[in-house]
């Protein structure tokens, strides 16, 4: 077992805050303007898909290194927060769909729902911001 990363995730913490003023940014504009700007939706696309994948990787680690369990997919490292009280459980049960919308965004990226993508966006500032505190509460104690 090795000692937590604490700048590593301070680091990610950071650059999901920078992405979510970037998100709110786009998402001050209608759907149907976002839509109609490629470069803008695609870069909300990315947004969010960076912003999942930074929460999953300080997931795994915070896991592996507190808690020596090593989750076999990207669902399980949300249930396993809520498991272990990183964050609230029913938040966990909540959130563990966003690992498979960032599967979707990266894997079936020609098959997204660009109206989903508009609806979760609009959610995932607040969801974004409820990890990083958590995460930050979590590091604080330490």
């Amino acid at each position: 077992m090795t000692p937590l990363k604490i700048e590593t995730i301070q680091d990610k913490l950071f650059r999901i805050n920078q992405n979510v003023t970037f998100i709110e940014d786009i998402l001050r504009s209608p759907n149907e303007d976002i839509l109609k700007d490629v470069a803008r939706y695609n870069g909300l696309e990315h947004m969010l898909q960076l912003s999942i994948q930074a929460i999953l990787d300080i997931g795994a680690h915070i896991l592996a290194e507190e808690f020596q369990e090593n989750p076999a997919n990207y669902q399980d490292i949300i249930a396993a927060l809520g498991k272990h009280g990183v964050i609230e459980q029913a938040f966990a049960t909540e959130q563990v769909e966003m690992a498979k919308f960032r599967n979707k965004l990266i894997h079936d990226y020609d098959a997204v729902d660009t109206k989903k993508v508009l609806l979760y966006a609009r959610t995932a500032p607040d969801i974004f911001r409820t990890f990083g505190k958590a995460f930050a509460d979590f590091i604080a104690k330490k």
